[in-house]
């Protein structure tokens, strides 16, 4: 049983494949299986994962006829995967020579089932752009043991910053949802941050997190998906019978727009259900969050909605508090004070 899992989705990635599989073959910890899931690509790409799976033994390629999405491809190599350790990562991304034997030291040191690497980087075709992201905005600087409200509300919410024990991930039935358009994220690190009571957090070697124009995150219509993904994962919370104060069920969107009576009734019907249990615990909850609830609970269609808040709600909330100068407490969003 090899270590380490190495999960690779791929589609249509051969510009940036050799890169990013380069980086997982010289590694300093090489107890690995590389699985690498060719979701119906249809340009050089299945000639790229040949060679390399003809080079080095680790590596094992699942081929589908068809594109299936980033979620299908996760699962099916979670079903496949023989490791103690689960690691996913995107194709045309890389990492550090250290990443992986960084993280199963620090898996193996806490006995975590999930541990978190709070350092990458934004990578450009223009290097002069490069952004040294850290802990994402995370609050906490030690690196240390955090409870998952704490780590849902700070920290980029992706797997390819975590490992993940596989045990763990089969014992509670911790899948990706089958959303296409790259949300999933969301979902799955939420949930398995949230069924232990802790994850551990440190500042690691780098991965490298490339940018680049029509990748899945960056399309139009990625802030309304996540809100497709928070439908899924607040049914999930219910169904399993997680309270209010264990997690957030959703934070809000930059760029959300909102134009047609079925996204209008889709978001609706979401913050109507949400909102006693954001209610209850209001504390987890920035103002910006209380506000998209409050924009659209209040809101009793599209019309009156666009009157008051615009097609991209978050623009208002930006004007109005350039025009304030003072950001509201969540208190004053829910009482309409600070709108007035």
């Amino acid at each position: 049983m090899p270590a380490i899992s190495v999960v690779v989705p791929v589609y249509n990635t051969d510009k940036w494949l050799d890169r990013c599989l380069d980086s997982v073959r010289s590694q300093s910890f090489s107890d690995l299986e590389i699985l690498c899931i060719d979701d119906g690509s249809l340009d050089g790409t299945p000639e790229i994962l040949s060679r390399h799976a003809s080079e080095d033994p680790r590596i094992r390629v699942i081929t589908f006829p068809e594109n299936h999405g980033v979620p299908y491809a996760r699962n099916v190599a979670m079903e496949e995967a023989s490791g103690e350790y689960l690691y996913f990562m995107d194709s045309d991304d890389w990492i550090d020579p250290e990443y992986l034997e960084e993280m199963y030291v620090a898996a193996e040191r806490t006995g975590q089932d999930v541990v978190i690497n709070g350092n990458w980087y934004l990578e450009y075709d223009n290097p002069s752009k490069r952004r040294h992201c850290g802990r994402f905005g995370f609050v906490h600087e030690e690196a240390g043991f955090y409870n998952p409200v704490v780590v849902q509300s700070n920290f980029f919410p992706v797997v390819w910053s975590r490992l993940y024990r596989l045990k763990y991930l089969n014992d509670n039935d911790i899948r990706s949802p089958l959303l296409k358009g790259g949300v999933e994220d969301n979902y799955f690190t939420s949930l398995a941050e949230i069924l232990q009571e802790r994850s551990y957090i440190f500042n690691g070697s780098y991965y490298h997190y490339y940018q680049r124009e029509g990748s899945l995150v960056h399309q139009p219509d990625a802030a309304f998906r996540h809100f497709q993904n928070f439908r899924i994962f607040l049914d999930e919370l219910h169904k399993r019978g997680i309270p209010p104060h264990a997690a957030k069920r959703f934070y809000s969107q930059k760029g959300l727009e909102v134009r047609d009576e079925e996204r209008f009734g889709f978001l609706k019907d979401f913050f109507v259900d949400v909102e006693s249990d954001v209610l209850a615990c209001p504390e987890l909850y920035g103002a910006l969050d209380v506000f998209f609830m409050k924009a659209f609970v209040s809101s009793p269609n599209l019309e009156t909605f666009l009157s008051c808040y615009g097609p991209v709600p978050n623009m208002k909330f930006t004007a109005k508090l350039i025009r304030g100068g003072v950001y509201p407490s969540v208190s004053q969003i829910l009482d309409g004070s600070w709108w007035i």
